[in-house]
């Protein structure tokens, strides 16, 4: 009953019946708490995962693998990288689905160098890679992006027993159209000896995600041909393209086409992707009433799209509207809180860029900086706003004035950001 709630994502009721089952003095065994775990993982309830986490080590469960990897991914989850390394270090035998654990935890937490080696210890063990492990290596590796590590690993694929695996494949395409070799993902993905709708949505994404919609639109019809059923996964590709590509008809028709033809509910991502499709055209006021007729609240992903289209677009209103729920929703992250300033200082709206200021003084919110970054040489360079840290500093900034004043006899005018580094905020 526990596992069938939290597969169908009804986390609540999955922890109604672990605490019927405690009330009715019922002893939980190790597949109980590996099976409770993910509901506190994926409700981000910290407390009673350490309280759980506890009962596991006070009963003896704590050595068992697939109990280990339940407390890691819900550590990860939970937003605590450093218990999840605690936990996993602590164990006394590590199988592949321990390592997996770990593995997708650092990629999915922005720790992509930890998942790269954490998958080559896991090689040095003798621990047995399988799908999952090759695809959250992939993934770390388009978060670098490193693409020789991901034909490192492409490699160890075609030498082994992974070369003919759907989902390993389709990782691997991921992995190339992410790095920008989109040649490469399209001689993969041609190279497959069989191809299921997860290949056929990575493929279709790849395109998209380069803003070639003709050749996205081209794969999806090349699917149906291939009687491959479309997905909810297929659409969001779609409509995420067709707002890449500024084709508003064109991604509302898909959209329709999906619950409509397919019969396939729209989740809060195809909203989210609505909503984006109509604030990349400066259409406003569409994008905001695709919020309102919604069968579900919005979440931060839907309020913070609209917010991002009114920065682009000047539309101070309808970015006060938004900033208001995303304050609620996410008070701590400090993105909201700055674009809405940028956009009130551009408005010439100063006192309504103080009160924000204040605001986020009150609530202790920092502003955390942002990074980009390149491979030059099979070396990573990080860089923040006015870094000087860099060895080549003074080259890197010289070659950008002049850049910049090219771009200024073209007739570009730079966009004026506020400056709030986090001491404005905290002084």
């Amino acid at each position: 009953m526990i596992s069938g709630y939290v597969f169908n994502g009804m986390n609540n009721d999955a922890l109604e019946v672990f605490r019927w089952l405690l009330q009715e003095k019922i002893r939980p065994n190790a597949v109980t708490m590996a099976s409770v775990l993910p509901a506190c993982a994926d409700l981000a309830a910290l407390k009673m995962g350490k309280e759980l986490h506890g009962n596991i080590i006070k009963n003896g469960l704590a050595d068992r693998c697939h109990v280990g990897s339940a407390v890691i991914d819900m550590y990860a989850k939970c937003g605590r990288l450093d218990l999840a390394h605690h936990v996993f270090g602590r164990l006394s035998e590590r199988y592949s689905v321990c390592w997996n654990s770990m593995i997708s935890s650092c990629s999915q937490n922005g720790k992509p160098e930890e998942a790269i080696d954490l998958f080559r210890r896991m090689g040095k063990t003798g621990s047995k890679y399988d799908c999952v492990s090759i695809s959250a290596a992939f993934s770390a590796c388009t978060d670098l992006p490193a693409p020789h590590y991901g034909k490192e690993i492409h490699g160890f694929m075609i030498k082994g027993s992974l070369c003919s695996d759907l989902f390993a494949e389709s990782a691997l395409i991921d992995m190339y159209a992410k790095c920008g070799n989109l040649g490469f993902a399209q001689r993969v993905f041609d190279m497959m000896e069989e191809k299921n709708e997860v290949s056929w949505n990575s493929i279709i994404a790849a395109y998209g995600n380069h803003g070639r919609l003709k050749d996205c639109l081209a794969m999806f019809h090349e699917m149906l041909k291939n009687k491959i059923q479309p997905d909810h996964v297929t659409f969001l590709a779609i409509i995420s393209a067709c707002g890449h590509a500024g084709k508003v008809n064109d991604g509302i028709h898909y959209f329709q086409s999906m619950t409509e033809e397919y019969g396939i509910p729209a989740r809060m991502e195809h909203f989210a992707c609505l909503v984006d499709l109509f604030g990349r055209a400066g259409r406003l006021n569409e994008a905001f009433k695709t919020i309102q007729i919604m069968p579900f609240s919005p979440d931060t992903s839907v309020w913070g799209t609209l917010l991002g289209a009114c920065r682009n677009h000047g539309n101070v209103e309808l970015a006060e509207v938004a900033s208001r729920h995303l304050f609620d929703l996410d008070p701590q992250n400090s993105g909201y809180y700055v674009l809405l300033s940028n956009l009130l200082a551009d408005a010439g709206h100063r006192r309504s860029v103080l009160k924000v200021r204040s605001l986020m003084k009150e609530r202790g919110v920092q502003k955390v900086p942002g990074y980009s970054w390149i491979e030059v040489n099979n070396t990573t360079h990080m860089f923040v706003a006015a870094d000087g840290s860099h060895p080549q500093s003074k080259h890197i900034y010289s070659l950008l004035t002049t850049l910049l004043l090219e771009l200024k006899r073209e007739g570009y005018v730079p966009q004026l950001y506020l400056r709030m580094h986090p001491q404005d905020i905290v002084s």
